[in-house]
């Protein structure tokens, strides 16, 4: 059997990292390489660990990091519902983003 690309390998580490944010066992993840991969379990505990670390990494971000992201999803969901008109949604998000940079309104 040939050895996988770079790219192949990431997008079966992405893949597993979904499986496992979905709450699948490692089992099944197991199960799912072998059918759509071809790959048996000691392959598939490798690219298993590989998504741990980068759920770890995600895991461990910063307070500040986390905060901006998460108002620039706010944000995107603000101009979204305003644009469909949905004017209490926006309100909502623009007063969640008002409770996380600590202002009361």
């Amino acid at each position: 059997m040939a050895r996988s690309t770079a790219a192949e390998v990431n997008f079966r580490v992405d893949t597993i990292y979904g499986l496992l944010t979905e709450g699948m066992s490692r089992g099944q993840i197991v199960h799912f390489c072998a059918n759509q991969w071809n790959i048996d379990a000691r392959q598939a505990d490798n690219y298993i660990k590989r998504a741990r670390i980068r759920l770890e990494q995600d895991a461990d971000m910063a307070r500040p990091a986390w905060l901006a992201e998460a108002l620039g999803r706010l944000r995107t969901y603000e101009q979204s519902a305003y644009k469909r008109g949905q004017t209490q949604v926006a309100l909502n998000a623009v007063q969640l983003q008002a409770k996380l940079i600590g202002f009361d309104l």
